[in-house]
């Protein structure tokens, strides 16, 4: 088994890299860490965004209001994503692990946000799909449909305005979808601004509009607004795939900073087995095996293939944390220089190997027998 060399101080990450540090950090974060009534504040919204949901909820079903639903579905997708955010503040340095329970909070959140908007846009065709029907109905069906039309109560007031304050706190807070603010404003705030449009419009009585759209103006607003919303949320989990799949770095190159180490240290053969992944929030993971070239007829050989290792380490993490990653991983394979090219990686069968941290050791002929 070959000893890995590990080191995980983070760095900043390249431009390069698809980096949604910006975005998917708080706006206030610097001030919630220093100030204790602020984070109570935003824990208090959490618990709020959780009643609203409840309430909107309840009330979407009972009243047939599309509008409120679409709320409901941007308050499951802030409580979700607000879990990390509220339980990411009791660790000092959450572990890759948690980063990753942190991650699926998020995809989770906006997966079934995607659900509840598809669900509510079925409705709203359902509702819209009375055309014919409602340009040759009488005056009597007309008193039945608008009985069981889409008036918006005074309830619908009061709770979107709770909604705009805080959904508000919540997108300051922490951006939810992971990708810029305005978007994430638009499919958490605007569904509730767009609630208050129709209500004031109701309200006021002005019929600028058809009468059949008149009529539908709720549904309608929401089935445009939906696509939106869908569209949003759908490019936010595509621009998290490189984590969810664990992708590599788009533009990290293994080939350039083994010539660039070559240059500077001439004892490392090649550079292979190299494993790139993506880790959430930011930067990426890098695992690789570095040959290196040894004199083994020297006695002196494992002393010095010790001080080669050392260095190549140094100068493989300086070169690829230059890139974005925060975690190198080298793995050492010591190759004699008299040996094939087409070599075979050698197997450690002592447990000295480890206990000298010098790497893969050469089988020696005295322990063939312990194999």
């Amino acid at each position: 088994m070959n000893n890995a060399a590990r080191e995980g101080n983070g760095t900043t990450p390249a431009n390069e890299l698809i980096d949604l540090k910006n975005e998917s950090e708080p706006l206030v974060n610097s001030i919630a860490e220093k100030s204790g009534p602020v984070f109570a504040l935003l824990q208090c919204a959490t618990l709020l965004v959780l009643v609203l949901g409840v309430i909107q909820y309840a009330y979407g079903v009972t009243d047939h209001s599309s509008l409120m639903k679409m709320q409901f579905a941007a308050s499951a997708l802030a409580f979700i994503s607000s879990i990390e955010y509220n339980y990411s503040k009791n660790l000092q340095r959450p572990d890759s692990d948690m980063q990753s329970v942190f991650l699926l909070f998020r995809t989770a959140g906006t997966v079934f946000y995607i659900a509840c908007l598809f669900l509510n846009l079925t409705h709203c065709f359902e509702e819209i799909s009375d055309i014919n029907t409602f340009q040759h109905a009488t005056a009597a069906t007309e008193m039945v449909v608008e009985a069981h039309g889409h008036e918006l109560s005074d309830w619908t007031l009061y709770l979107s305005i709770a909604d705009v304050i805080i959904k508000l706190i919540v997108i300051l807070a922490f951006n939810a979808l992971s990708i810029n603010f305005f978007a994430s404003f638009v499919a958490l705030v605007s569904p509730a601004i767009f609630t208050l449009l129709v209500y004031t419009y109701k309200f006021m009585s002005t019929h600028f509009l058809s009468d059949w759209l008149d009529h539908h103006l709720e549904p309608v607003v929401s089935i445009v607004l939906t696509i939106v919303c869908i569209g949003i949320a759908i490019f936010s989990l595509i621009r998290k795939k490189q984590f969810l799949l664990a992708e590599g770095p788009k533009e990290f190159s293994i080939n350039k900073i083994s010539d660039s180490v070559k240059s500077q240290n001439a004892n490392l053969e090649k550079i292979d087995h190299v494993h790139a992944s993506c880790e959430w929030p930011r930067g990426f993971t890098v695992s690789l095996k570095a040959y290196i070239k040894v004199e083994k007829t020297d006695k002196n050989w494992v002393a010095r293939a010790a001080d080669d290792f050392a260095h190549l380490k140094t100068l493989l993490h300086t070169e690829i944390k230059a890139e974005g990653a925060k975690e190198v991983i080298v793995e050492p394979v010591f190759v004699d220089r008299n040996e094939s090219a087409n070599f075979v990686d050698p197997i450690c069968i002592s447990p000295s190997c480890h206990n000298e941290d010098v790497g893969c050791c050469t089988n020696p002929k005295t322990t063939a027998a312990e194999v």
